[in-house]
């Protein structure tokens, strides 16, 4: 029997007690912190002044009927700071806001035809969204755009309401239709004109994800409205074609500066990284398993050194040529997403927090691909206008489009635009899933196309 419980003991130590010994050996000391991973994701001053920002009047789109949208807009940024230093959770005033229809979306439906259809029911609308789009004129009249992000970002940090702008964005290019519909065509383009200068401003300036995908559903709605009129009201756009095309001329920027964005994602995430078991971060008390993973198998340095470097290469390929960057991304994700045996014994819960518990690149990417899939819809919108501006019937389509100049090629094929003849449609096919999902003008399947 003693030799027995002699030989379980060894066996005991040889396949327990050793290999957790090495274990908490190698995890017992971290590496030092990169001066990379340290200024990663920091907070920093915005460079454009305050009176100048068009953020804040974004932030008051949000604000309560009949208050002051910058004074609402300066509170919203003050409690957001003071959270932050407070390390709690923010404290935001309940929405005093009045229930708003919801207007028709141009990006999904022509509402030059819902207009037309109900002239009284667009105008009922519009008296809703009266206080809104006067603060939608404020906001797209600013020439600058920076999102605030000054102090420390956490999980729980709250985003303006990007709804409210949505919304407002949608009765604005609802008006613009009801003044086409009257047959103020200049008026409706000229609306449109400023818009589009806006959403670049915005775009540029976005430093979040979420933003700079919210300015690209608004820019889109405003290529899809233009579309809308070129198709529908061909004769009487036909005096606007040149002021058309010179809005069009830039179609590239939507994508540009990802990787200041992934940047301001992992700023979000950083605080968890440092310390997973923060109450500020968890919300909640870790479970024993939990305190004891983080105390014996997590290395703080080792984690954040590991998640900078990868990013890092991310990033770079977020602002390569699409198909470039695409195969990029798609290497590296696969790359990191399997961990190693190694991975397993030498910081397993940092190597493993990183995969599961922070914000997916993979979605990074995939918004990435919903960017490019803007510019390609603003080359081919851009395309119609240049069909109708030169006047080419149907029989010389396939050879202009074959003679078209590179800026109003297919992003991804690199080739000219398709061209269908029996449809009369030119089009591209979307690459992003939430593109070829969703219920879009002038779509079928994920084709994107316009209607001559």
């Amino acid at each position: 029997m003693r030799r027995f419980l002699k030989w379980l003991a060894l066996l005991v130590l040889v396949l327990v007690v050793v290999p957790l010994a090495f274990v908490l050996a190698v995890n017992a000391f971290d590496e030092p912190l990169s001066p990379q991973a340290a200024s990663y994701g920091e907070p920093r001053s915005p460079v454009v002044p305050g009176d100048e920002n068009g953020y804040y009047a974004l932030i008051g789109l949000g604000a309560p009927d009949g208050a002051d949208a910058i004074l609402y807009a300066r509170g919203w940024m003050d409690e957001a700071r003071a959270a932050a230093r407070g390390k709690r959770a923010e404290k935001r005033p309940a929405d005093n806001r009045a229930k708003r229809p919801i207007p028709c979306d141009a990006a999904q439906a022509s509402c030059l035809a819902a207009v037309k259809a109900k002239p009284e029911e667009a105008k009922e609308h519009l008296d809703a969204y009266r206080e809104d789009l006067a603060r939608y004129e404020v906001l797209i009249g600013f020439k600058r755009y920076e999102e605030v992000l000054d102090f420390p970002l956490r999980m729980s940090t709250a985003f303006p309401q990007y709804g409210p702008v949505t919304a407002a964005h949608r009765a604005y290019v609802l008006r613009a239709a009801l003044e086409a519909q009257r047959g103020n065509i200049e008026g409706a383009i000229a609306a449109i004109e400023r818009d589009i200068a806006f959403q670049r401003t915005m775009m540029t300036g976005a430093r979040t994800l979420l933003g700079k995908v919210v300015a690209g559903a608004d820019y889109w709605r405003d290529l899809a409205f233009l579309s809308d009129l070129m198709q529908s009201r061909t004769a009487e756009m036909r005096p606007h074609l040149a002021k058309v095309r010179e809005m069009l001329k830039s179609t590239d920027f939507p994508a540009a500066g990802m990787s200041a964005i992934v940047e301001s994602e992992f700023a979000f995430r950083k605080a968890l990284l440092r310390n997973p078991l923060a109450p500020e971060e968890v919300g909640n008390s870790p479970a024993i398993v939990e305190k004891l993973a983080a105390r014996f198998l997590y290395k703080p340095n080792a984690t954040l050194n590991q998640e900078v470097q990868y990013l890092a290469g991310v990033a770079a390929a977020m602002d390569l040529p699409v198909k470039e960057g695409s195969n990029v991304l798609d290497k590296l994700m696969q790359q990191d997403a399997p961990m190693s045996a190694w991975q397993y014994i030498d910081n397993p819960a940092g190597n493993y927090l990183r995969r599961v518990a922070t914000t997916d690149e993979g979605s990074q990417a995939y918004s990435r691909l919903r960017l490019h899939d803007i510019r390609a819809y603003a080359r081919l919108v851009a395309l119609q206008a240049e069909v109708l501006a030169e006047g080419v019937d149907v029989g010389r389509m396939a050879a202009f489009v074959a003679a078209s100049d590179a800026r109003f090629h297919d992003l991804y094929t690199g080739k000219p635009m398709s061209w269908d003849a029996a449809a009369k449609q030119l089009s591209f096919q979307a690459q992003a899933r939430a593109m070829q999902q969703r219920k879009l003008f002038n779509a079928d399947k994920g084709r994107i196309y316009v209607q001559l």
